[in-house]
């Protein structure tokens, strides 16, 4: 800080992050080790939600079959981010049959949608436990799964897009969402937390991928599904740079008095600047 900038008002705090540090000598314990877990899965869990928000990343696409009156539900392989932050991935396609004994009895809409649970792996007894005490086992490993449900009615804290939201692209070639979308509006406004609508981040934990409708006779249903209320949140890449600059030099030289040599790690800065005729007029 610049010594001559006085302070008008200073307040500090602290950040819910906390790693673990190390010392020489120091005897550790249990909750030293898993802090480094902690710190590391809090920040991703900051980061992705931060930056992203929560929604379908890539696949889980729903498409619907209905084969001797089952009806079967088909998400494919993708993954997803909670509002939590933390990923939900499915790595292969999934089926689900929701008609098992051929007895339709399903409202005209159902809605598909994508959790994320937790399995205990690897249990294992502790070495010091007590030989008065019973031995209990412990959970060593810890590994993601997920759990695709299939509901009558969307729940309440999902995250999701509004029934009536209308995907329109803006005019351009870039495939970028509306901004001003009910589903995008606080993102693109910066405004931290989940797309839940008065549910809290740690409440919304699903996030919805589709909805069914149903159309046609009852003997033979048609079933459709609507991708719009789903949040996708494919990051856009953009172009490099670099080919833009490089384009722009390959076409100077070859221009009539461009055969002077520039080099290409110059940047925009070696682009040529257009010629002044003696009026002061560009050429």
């Amino acid at each position: 800080m610049t010594p001559n900038v006085q302070i008008v008002a200073p307040k500090k705090g602290l950040s819910k992050l906390a790693r673990a540090k190390f010392g020489p000598g120091m005897l550790l314990q249990h909750d030293d080790l898993e802090q480094l877990n902690v710190y590391t899965r809090e920040l991703s869990r900051l980061l992705f939600r931060s930056f992203f928000g929560c929604g379908v990343i890539c696949g889980l696409v729903v498409n619907v079959e209905v084969w001797c009156g089952k009806v079967t539900v088909i998400v494919e392989a993708g993954i997803a981010l909670d509002c939590c932050g933390d990923p939900v991935h499915v790595p292969e396609t999934q089926r689900i049959v929701i008609d098992e004994h051929c007895a339709p009895d399903l409202p005209g809409q159902l809605w598909v949608v994508l959790c994320g649970t937790e399995r205990c792996c690897a249990p294992r007894t502790p070495m010091c436990a007590s030989d008065e005490d019973e031995a209990t086992t412990v959970c060593t490993r810890e590994r993601d799964a997920f759990e695709i449900r299939v509901l009558r009615e969307r729940p309440e804290c999902v995250c999701g897009c509004p029934e009536e939201s209308k995907h329109e692209l803006l005019d351009s070639e870039c495939k970028c969402v509306n901004p001003e979308l009910e589903c995008y509006v606080d993102h693109y406004a910066g405004k931290c937390g989940c797309n839940c609508p008065e549910c809290s981040d740690c409440d919304c934990d699903c996030i919805l991928l589709a909805r069914l409708d149903r159309s046609g006779a009852a003997e033979n249903p048609v079933w459709t599904p609507d991708h719009r209320v789903r949040r996708f949140i494919r990051p856009v890449l953009m172009r490099d740079p670099r080919v833009a600059i490089e384009r722009a030099l390959a076409q100077h030289r070859t221009e009539p008095g461009g055969g002077e040599q520039i080099s290409a790690a110059e940047g925009p800065a070696a682009a040529p600047r257009p010629k002044r005729s003696r009026s002061g007029r560009r050429r």
